[in-house]
């Protein structure tokens, strides 16, 4: 009876025994489920933005991580996750020259004021060899909205970092035509027609002027 009763404790026993194995074993896998890093997807935008959130992550203080992380949204187009992030560099510094710009072309549709404030902001603490593109970015909202002596001072500005841009000078045509300058109109659009001498656009914008003036 002992013997049969101690080969039923003991078979009990080795019941038990498997079982607390397989669950540890269970759990191992689990455990190493969990520490096994997750793939990187294999969209190079998806990468890309998972690359930048483990940058902030590390680094949630660092503007231009948060900058990296709001560009890259953006080309998915997440605007909304976009703006927080460039917003949240701004914070972090104000000379975040990068993120203050996008952020004035996020919100100039909107608020075309605000994005004004922004891209003079932008300029003002942008390297002077990037001055250039927040100010032909001022001059195309001040045109957009036929403010259009501000957008011949912001093409003007623009072009005296950089006098070799096609936009520059064809947005200053515009302006200039626009306000009745027609002499001045025709020699930007001249001048970007040196920069890209297939555009259309700016051929029929000579054509128009000399039409108006006889030249």
């Amino acid at each position: 009876m002992s013997t049969r009763d101690g080969s039923v404790s003991g078979g009990l026993v080795a019941a038990v025994l498997v079982m607390l194995l397989l669950v540890l074993g269970l759990g191992g896998a689990v455990v190493a489920i969990k520490l096994r890093p997750q793939p990187l997807p294999t969209d190079p935008i998806a990468r890309e933005i998972v690359a930048w959130r483990t940058t902030v992550d590390g680094a949630p203080d660092d503007p231009n991580a948060r900058t990296g992380l709001g560009l890259a949204l953006l080309k998915a187009d997440r605007t909304d996750e976009a703006r927080t992030e460039f917003e949240t560099a701004m914070g972090l510094d104000k000379k975040a020259w990068l993120a203050t710009f996008q952020l004035a072309l996020l919100v100039k549709d909107g608020s075309p004021d605000q994005a004004a404030q922004l891209l003079e902001q932008a300029q003002k603490y942008a390297p002077e060899t990037d001055r250039v593109a927040p100010l032909i970015a001022l001059g195309d909202l001040y045109l957009a909205n036929e403010q259009y002596e501000q957008a011949a001072g912001a093409y003007r500005r623009g072009l005296a970092y950089n006098p070799f841009l096609f936009d520059g000078h064809f947005g200053l045509g515009r302006a200039f035509e626009a306000l009745g300058k027609d002499a001045d109109a025709l020699k930007e659009y001249k001048e970007a027609k040196r920069f890209d001498p297939a555009n259309a656009e700016v051929a029929a914008a000579i054509d128009r002027v000399q039409a108006s003036t006889g030249a």
